[in-house]
């Protein structure tokens, strides 16, 4: 992959001033910023709607992979992950002499104790049932940075996020194996840091402190672990010296840390982080369902993701959107993304291989009956809303059981969610304050994320007080400071007197250029 030579933009605030892997980052996004970032629409050609039912449904295969609808949920993911990365780097300044501390710490990171590092210890989740689209949200998130970055200035290169995926095995090898591929993949180094590091006899201390290493040499500025649910603590003694590690990580070398997982795997930190305040030290993310009750005159997320999704029609006469029609997708899916998605396109195909040119209620319910048939069972449960017929399936729902403590320490500290339904006066403002920003030329799709987010940061406000803060974020973006992409880069090694690397010789004489510069020794002199 090419590197970006990096291009320092002004400080946003005086904690980033002289913070090279920090200045190197884009400026921070505002949430209409994120919006535009994330969103995701496939393209319908006119041509293609008149094609044969065996070639058109290969345009339709765009749905599935090109499709994305952001949510208020995921400019919250936004924010987190802008956070991590630039605290995180706050203690690891390359421009200072101090730097040189952070690689020194990683040598014996498996020796050390885990201490307690207070605000520093940046460790975040996203939890959600498979298929609502958490790994697809954070990666979105992260093609907003440049992932590898060049400073020539200080002969550094900075790797801004890497994800690494759990190992089925919990085995360390295994992840540590992910770990460094992941690096060669990304550095386009054919494999060298596997080759150095993964040997036959390796042990556990060995590769994690090789691991530490090598991540606190790159700066890397935020450590993705997805699928960590395959940390089984009761069946593999390996999973809890794998999270211990993650920890000393963040505590240590002060490397950022975002776990991806499916609800199982909220119940592997429960015991083993040391308190909960500190697993959610900015933030972790219940990645729930699209929900279906109304709280709003412009409808629910449900309703405009679904909206937005039924646009997207391959048919010569594009049928309009139907209540009954909502209703039975939210049905079939329960709000979760993937299943309404691959549904949808299922029952589009299904459709124009017979010959017609819509989508009615009783096709979609054959298509789900017969194409969907593994995921009914869970589906079904989902219906109930019976714990116990949830709980069996793990990757489905968080039992409301494992939040009850959360929520009765954080009952009295908490304030009232500004979109809560007990709220009457909150669907008012929310409306009014959407109906502005269109007015104002954001887009329809965007505007009600945008106010959502302004109402929940603002939640008191009026409704000039929330457009003047949406225009303050706004106008606060240092637009002219984007970092311009430039070519691969290329580092010069900066040279010194006296440096052996200049003697090497492409003819084989290396050795007898370093003898007659008097490098080597002849040990007859000695004798």
């Amino acid at each position: 992959m090419p590197f970006v030579t990096a291009n320092y933009i002004q400080a946003e605030i005086a904690d980033y001033e002289g913070h090279p892997l920090i200045n190197a980052l884009p400026p921070i996004n505002s949430p209409e910023d994120t919006a535009s970032l994330i969103k995701r629409t496939p393209i319908i050609r006119p041509e293609e709607v008149s094609l044969p039912a065996h070639i058109r449904r290969h345009a339709m295969l765009r749905i599935m992979d090109g499709f994305l609808y952001p949510t208020k949920a995921h400019l919250q993911l936004e924010q987190t992950i802008s956070c991590m990365i630039r605290q995180g780097y706050l203690s690891r300044n390359i421009a200072d002499r101090s730097y040189q501390d952070t690689i020194n710490k990683a040598v014996d990171i498996t020796k050390k104790v885990a201490r307690n590092a207070g605000n520093e210890a940046l460790i975040s989740s996203v939890f959600g049932c498979s298929g609502t689209g958490k790994s697809t949200a954070v990666e979105a998130v992260l093609v907003g940075y440049d992932q590898v970055i060049a400073h020539p200035d200080y002969q550094h290169v900075q790797i801004v996020w890497l994800k690494v995926e759990t190992p089925h095995n919990a085995s360390i090898k295994s992840l540590c194996i992910n770990f460094f591929r992941a690096l060669d993949s990304v550095l386009d180094n054919n494999s060298e840091y596997e080759r150095q590091y993964v040997k036959p006899k390796a042990g556990t201390d060995l590769l994690l402190g090789d691991f530490a290493r090598v991540a606190a040499l790159h700066s890397i500025g935020l450590l993705v672990i997805d699928e960590i649910q395959h940390l089984d603590l009761k069946t593999n003694n390996s999973s809890e010296v794998i999270l211990q590690f993650f920890i000393k990580l963040t505590n240590i070398i002060k490397l950022p840390i975002l776990f991806i997982g499916t609800p199982k795997a909220y119940k592997l930190f429960s015991p083993l982080m040391s308190s909960a305040r500190r697993s959610a030290q900015v933030g972790s993310l219940n990645w729930e369902r699209f929900d279906n009750l109304n709280n709003s005159k412009k409808g629910t997320e449900w309703a405009r993701f679904f909206e937005r999704l039924w646009s997207l029609q391959w048919f010569k006469t594009p049928q309009p959107l139907t209540s009954q029609m909502q209703e039975l997708f939210w049905d079939c899916s329960q709000g979760i993304a993937h299943v309404a998605v691959s549904l949808f396109y299922l029952s589009q195909t299904r459709a124009i291989t017979l010959g017609k040119e819509h989508i009615s209620e009783e096709l979609v319910v054959q298509v789900f009956n017969e194409e969907l048939h593994m995921i009914k069972p869970m589906i079904s449960a989902l219906r109930s809303g019976l714990e116990s017929e949830i709980e069996p399936f793990t990757d489905l729902e968080i039992p409301k059981s494992v939040f009850i403590n959360n929520a009765e320490t954080s009952q009295n500290n908490t304030q009232p969610s500004p979109l809560a339904e007990n709220r009457e006066d909150t669907p008012t403002i929310l409306d009014k304050l959407t109906n502005m920003l269109i007015e104002m030329g954001i887009g329809e799709d965007i505007a009600p994320i945008v106010a959502e987010q302004a109402v929940s940061e603002l939640p008191n406000g009026n409704l000039f007080d929330l457009v003047a803060h949406i225009k303050n974020l706004k106008e606060n973006k240092p637009e002219n400071n984007k970092p311009k992409k430039s070519k691969t880069a290329k580092l010069v090694p900066a040279y010194v007197l006296g440096d052996l690397r200049l003697m090497h010789e492409k003819n084989g004489h290396t050795y007898n250029t370093m003898k007659k510069s008097g490098v080597v020794l002849d040990i007859a002199d000695y004798f």
